[in-house]
C-alpha cells in the first residue's frame, strides 16, 4: 500500500465531493478492508465525515459551523476563526482565500451593523471540484425589508434592482454602499436571500437573476469559490473604478431584473431601471434574456436619461436584433 494512500483518498473526495468504500477500492486498487481502514483513520483524524453506516456509508469533507453573538463582534476576528477551521480541512489557493475573505468580512459587517439581529451563524461546506461554499446567516430583520424601509422601495424585487447598481446606503457618512456590490462580484457565485427571495450572481456565467428562497426571516448570504474560477479581487475593483481618481464610477445593470417578464415597454420601467444611474460615469446595460423593448422604454433610457445625464455613458450589451434595432432608433433621435 503506498505511503500517500490517505492523501489520495482525500484528493478523491475533493474531486467527487462524496465517496463510498467501493469508490476508494476502485480508485486506489486496494482491498475493501484496506479502504475501510483508510477512511476510518481520516474520520478519526477529523479530516472526513461519514454519512450512513455499513456498505451504504458515504464520506465527505467535514461541514464546519461557527455561531457568534453579534453584540461586540468584530467581523475580521470572526472570519479569522472560521478561516482557521477551513484551512485545517482544506486550504484555499491565495486568490480564492483573498476574495473570500473580502466578501465574507463585508457580509459579516452588514449583519453586525444593519441586521438588528442577535446572532450570526457561519457554515462552510466543501463540494466536488474543489468548491468551497460559505453561508452567513443572521436572525435580523432581513436585508430586503431594511432596504425597502430605508428607501421606500415597494418590494424585495425592486430592492434587488438597486442593490445590483451599487452605491446604495442609508448612512453615507459611514458607508459607501460598495460592500454588497463588490462582494457579489468577488466570488464565483453569490446568493443574497431574505423574505422568500434570492438575488443570485454568477460571475462565471456573468449573469444575475432572481430566484425563490426558503429564507423567510433574517438574511442568508451564500459565497461560493471554485479553485481556478474565482475572480481576482484587484481585477474586480479595477473593472468598476476610475484609474485616475480611484472612485467607483462604473456599474453593470442586468436589465431583466427590472422586467416583470422578457420585455420592457413602458417609461415607468425605464425610470425604475435608470434611477440613480446618473451617479456613475459609465453604465453597462445587459439586455441578455430580454426579447423585446418598447419605443417609450428606449426613448426614456437612450434619449431622455442620456440628455439629462451627459456625464454618464451608457453601453448596451447582450441585445438580440429586435432590441438592438429599437435602441439604435432611439439613439438616432
Amino acid at each position: 500500500m503506498p505511503s500517500d494512500a490517505a492523501g489520495r483518498v482525500r484528493a478523491l473526495v475533493e474531486r467527487r465531493g462524496v465517496v463510498t468504500n467501493a469508490d476508494v477500492v476502485r480508485a486506489l486498487s486496494v482491498s475493501p478492508a484496506t479502504s475501510h481502514r483508510l477512511l476510518r483513520a481520516l474520520v478519526v483524524g477529523g479530516m472526513l465525515e461519514p454519512q450512513g453506516k455499513g456498505r451504504a456509508a458515504r464520506y465527505h469533507l467535514p461541514h464546519l459551523r461557527r455561531r457568534f453573538a453579534i453584540a461586540g463582534l468584530a467581523e475580521d476576528q470572526a472570519w479569522q476563526r472560521v478561516a482557521a477551521d477551513l484551512t485545517r480541512i482544506r486550504p484555499l489557493e491565495t486568490q480564492e482565500a483573498t476574495s473570500l475573505r473580502y466578501a465574507a468580512t463585508e457580509v459579516i459587517n452588514n449583519a453586525i451593523e444593519h441586521s438588528s439581529g442577535r446572532t450570526v451563524v457561519i457554515d462552510v461546506a466543501f463540494e466536488a471540484g474543489r468548491t468551497t461554499v460559505v453561508s452567513v446567516r443572521d436572525d435580523g430583520v432581513g436585508v430586503f425589508h431594511r432596504v425597502c424601509e430605508d428607501f421606500g422601495f415597494a418590494s424585495p424585487h425592486e430592492a434587488i434592482v438597486h442593490l445590483e447598481k451599487g452605491k446604495l446606503t442609508s448612512d453615507p457618512a459611514r458607508h459607501s454602499g460598495e460592500g454588497l456590490f463588490f462582494s457579489s462580484k468577488a466570488v464565483a457565485r453569490f446568493r443574497l436571500e431574505s423574505q422568500g427571495v434570492a438575488w443570485v450572481v454568477d460571475s462565471i456565467a456573468r449573469d444575475s437573476g432572481v430566484a425563490a428562497s426558503d429564507v423567510q426571516r433574517g438574511t442568508r448570504v451564500v459565497l461560493t469559490v471554485v479553485d481556478g474560477h474565482t475572480p481576482h479581487l484587484e481585477d474586480v475593483f479595477r473593472a468598476y473604478t476610475d484609474p485616475e481618481s480611484l472612485e467607483f464610477v462604473r456599474t453593470r445593470t442586468t436589465v431583466k431584473l427590472a422586467a416583470l417578464g422578457t420585455g420592457l415597454v413602458s417609461r415607468s420601467e425605464a425610470r425604475r431601471l435608470t434611477a440613480r444611474l446618473g451617479e456613475f460615469k459609465h453604465v453597462t446595460l445587459d439586455f441578455t434574456s430580454i426579447e423585446l423593448v418598447g419605443q417609450g422604454f428606449c426613448d426614456e433610457v437612450f434619449r431622455v436619461f442620456a440628455r439629462e445625464h451627459p456625464g454618464t455613458a451608457i453601453e448596451p450589451v447582450g441585445m438580440n436584433d429586435a432590441v438592438a434595432f429599437m435602441v439604435a432608433r432611439a439613439r438616432a433621435r
